[in-house]
């Protein structure tokens, strides 16, 4: 069924604007602008905007040797993967990060992870030489596997606090907006509208396929953003993986945790061809 005629049914929104809200929370980031110290790192590795779905792509390279790409999540930037890139490059590595649709400075008002996957996607094309891996935080996690449902392969990667399946997200969402059983199902329509397939088709079940290299899952129990469950199922559900919880470093504490900077190096160096 084409996403358009999902939920087809006629529906009684009690109160459009708590469904308007929903629908922002789920399509508008946040940007969040760079730091000083970011600028400065960044400074002379900008690479020529990466022209994608009628947006640019702001995108940076550094360092020499196998390619890592790097995946921001929500209401974030690729910036923040900045203690990922310095310890990969120091191990010999390069590293391509960027920023999706709709955050930092790449261009667009409206994202989702389905734009984030095909970003990623598309990145990756314009790069032209193999990937050697991918490290993903949050949705930047969940982009990368749906780039793997689509063919996408690469050595190794490494999964920080990611969601692996939509539909816990769009009916978690819909509950924290305190959307009725009539509105949520509305939201759910309007969202695959908005990605252009169905939910259900986001979801682990129907990307397990493309789960085909070593992987390192990292998750904290105490995490509110991201149901730690989302990263049990993925590692339940890829033969390859290996799962490692961490304790007092929540959603975002993860990316700048020297611990979890140095076991995704050493895995990503494991599996490296010099």
């Amino acid at each position: 069924m084409p996403a358009s005629q999902a939920f087809a049914a006629p529906f009684t929104v009690h109160d459009d604007g708590l469904l308007a809200a929903a629908r922002h929370a789920f399509s508008a980031p946040e940007r969040v602008p760079l730091t000083a110290e970011e600028r400065a790192a960044l400074a002379g590795h900008a690479e020529p905007p990466l022209r994608h779905e009628g947006h640019k792509l702001a995108r940076w390279t550094l360092g020499a040797g196998p390619r890592v790409v790097l995946v921001h999540g929500w209401n974030s930037r690729g910036a923040h993967l900045l203690g990922f890139a310095r310890i990969l490059v120091k191990a010999g590595f390069s590293v391509t990060l960027f920023d999706l649709p709709a955050h930092g400075d790449s261009t667009g008002h409206a994202a989702s992870v389905v734009h984030a996957g095909r970003a990623l996607r598309a990145v990756v094309a314009d790069i032209g030489t193999e990937v050697h891996g991918v490290i993903g935080h949050s949705m930047g996690s969940a982009a990368a596997l749906l780039a793997f449902a689509h063919g996408w392969r690469v050595r190794r990667s490494v999964h920080l606090a990611g969601p692996s399946s939509l539909t816990p997200m769009v009916k978690g969402l819909a509950a924290s907006q305190g959307l009725g059983p009539a509105d949520a199902a509305a939201f759910a329509g309007w969202v695959e509208r908005f990605i252009g397939t169905r939910i259900t088709y986001v979801d682990l079940e129907r990307l397990q396929h493309g789960l085909q290299h070593p992987a390192l899952i990292v998750h904290d129990p105490e995490d509110r953003t991201v149901p730690i469950a989302a990263s049990e199922a993925l590692h339940a559900a890829w033969p390859g993986s290996r799962f490692e919880r961490v304790s007092g470093l929540g959603h975002r504490r993860l990316l700048i945790d020297a611990d979890v900077i140095a076991r995704s190096v050493a895995f990503m160096a494991d599996g490296a061809v010099r």
